[in-house]
């Protein structure tokens, strides 16, 4: 068992940036009808959204670019529901599942894919992979220790009636990465076993979040000392002081892939075609830097002070698969 911890950097303050507000509050005139003008749905949170935003419009400032947050089940509906007559001209940091789900709206990509890991893309060449998203086990070991706990070092270490009332979890049914939990452990130890496991493990949770980011908010403001959350969310409260640490369980890390994509019709806007190779060339790297480094290049060095940087990943085979992900949660009870 490997643990991270720290107390060093301030978050990033908020980077001033225009146009940026929920895709359910557009204004009349603010798509992209102008093919100057690019449209961008992105699923991704604030700070991330706000950087990528702010370094398009310093190095594209010809283009008029617009990015709108939506959440992950919303956004990929409205596009599903719209089809090419949507107003975005691109969908940003959308899982891959939902990514499949609008398959048939996106246009192909001619991007040298080679460039990749292998395992972050299905073959349609519909989107570039944008983020590996990992989950982690967050602890607030001070405190467990301050009890008499010990710091769990495996899964079945959760199920001791010790750690009762003390697990915060994303549920399932809401989170992707709560499901990404189930997946993993569904691959790990098969189907019945997995889902005996997650009855177990709920005599001691806490509150099943609706949110990935559910956990690790539960352990910064104390409701809970272990939370199955977002890496890159524990990593950023670790390096703002926060008293928490990342455990890492043999199984590995829980991850999912978000990718970037183009709606069918908008690949010929030169606005659009510039927005995508800066993605490609740029954009995604930076968020590497900046945010979540796990590795979605095959050649990358990227690194964030205290995000685990040999972090062994889990088996998350059939992650994209949306009709597996359908019936695996209806079997979830909580």
């Amino acid at each position: 068992m490997r643990r991270y911890s720290g107390r060093s950097i301030t978050r990033r303050g908020a980077i001033a940036v225009g146009c940026l507000f929920a895709a359910s509050m557009l204004l009349p005139g603010c798509g992209s009808a102008n093919e100057n003008t690019v449209v961008i749905y992105s699923c991704g949170e604030g700070e991330a959204n706000e950087l990528l935003l702010a370094a398009m419009h310093e190095d594209l400032s010809e283009y008029d670019i617009r990015l709108h947050y939506v959440s992950t089940g919303s956004g990929a509906a409205r596009i599903k529901n719209e089809g090419v007559q949507s107003e975005a001209d691109i969908i940003l940091m959308l899982e891959g599942g939902y990514l499949r789900q609008i398959e048939d709206v996106l246009a192909p990509l001619d991007y040298d894919f080679s460039v990749f890991e292998d395992d972050l893309l299905d073959g349609t060449g519909k989107y570039l992979p944008f983020r590996r998203e990992s989950a982690c086990i967050a602890v607030n070991a001070e405190a467990l220790e301050s009890r008499g706990l010990s710091v769990p070092q495996s899964y079945d270490d959760l199920l001791d009636p010790q750690y009762k009332g003390l697990i915060c979890m994303p549920n399932p049914k809401s989170s992707g990465t709560g499901y990404n939990f189930v997946k993993s452990l569904v691959n790990e130890r098969g189907e019945d076993e997995a889902f005996a496991y997650f009855d177990a493990l709920a005599e001691n949770v806490y509150q099943f979040t609706s949110s990935g980011s559910g956990p690790v908010n539960a352990l910064v403001q104390g409701e809970a000392l272990i939370g199955m959350g977002l890496t890159y969310q524990a990593v950023s409260e670790i390096n703002q002081g926060v008293p928490i640490e990342i455990v890492e369980f043999e199984e590995g890390s829980p991850w999912t892939m978000n990718g970037v994509a183009v709606i069918e019709g908008k690949e010929g806007k030169p606005a659009v075609r510039a927005v995508m190779d800066w993605m490609y060339e740029k954009g995604i790297l930076l968020d590497k830097q900046e945010f979540v480094p796990d590795r979605v290049f095959v050649e990358q060095d990227t690194s964030i002070e205290n995000y685990p940087t040999d972090a062994e990943y889990a088996d998350m085979t059939g992650i994209f698969d949306i009709d597996e992900k359908k019936r695996l949660l209806e079997r979830w009870k909580y």
